[in-house]
């Protein structure tokens, strides 16, 4: 009989313990990455931003921007707008909405929704320019972090040429 033959055999041994350890390490690992995988991005549809030639005399120049048909446009949704051929793209008025227009420059502004725009609603952004001005304005709308836009048409113009104005 050897010395450690009469000892107790209570507990488990160095070696189970451990292989335990290094089985547990992974687990929590995987435990903690999970919620961060499963965190989803919210799709906000077929947003629409259009360009409008307005009305001459009742409505000046600008763009519309729709949310989809069956989810709001989250607050925090930006359109930049930059002009060309023109040195002051004017002031742009808000309607249908409540949004802050920021001056970026003489020849861009951007505009940011202040709250949800809902399903279907449409908000309006006009400029003081007359259509019987040479100039051409172009815009892009951008979703906050977090959102997606299946099938959103993201992009859109305005273009006069004294005589013309065209818009898409």
């Amino acid at each position: 009989m050897s010395m450690h033959d009469d000892l107790p055999l209570s507990g488990p041994s160095r070696r189970t313990v451990v292989k335990g350890a290094a089985w547990s390490v992974p687990i929590v690992a995987a435990a903690v990455a999970t919620p961060l995988a499963a965190a989803s991005v919210v799709d906000a549809g077929a947003f629409a931003l259009r360009g409008s030639c307005g009305v001459l005399g009742l409505l000046g120049p600008g763009f519309t921007l729709q949310a989809g048909p069956t989810t709001p446009l989250p607050v925090g949704t930006t359109i930049t707008i930059v002009g060309s051929g023109i040195a002051d793209i004017g002031f742009f008025d808000v309607s249908g909405g409540t949004a802050n227009v920021a001056v970026l420059s003489n020849t861009s502004r951007q505009v940011t929704l202040t709250s949800p725009l809902p399903a279907g609603a449409t908000i309006a952004f006009r400029t003081t320019l007359s259509i019987t001005v040479a100039f051409q304005l172009n815009a892009v709308a951008t979703l906050p972090p977090g959102y997606s836009g299946s099938g959103a048409k993201t992009g859109a113009n305005v273009s006069s040429t004294l005589i013309l104005c065209s818009a898409g």
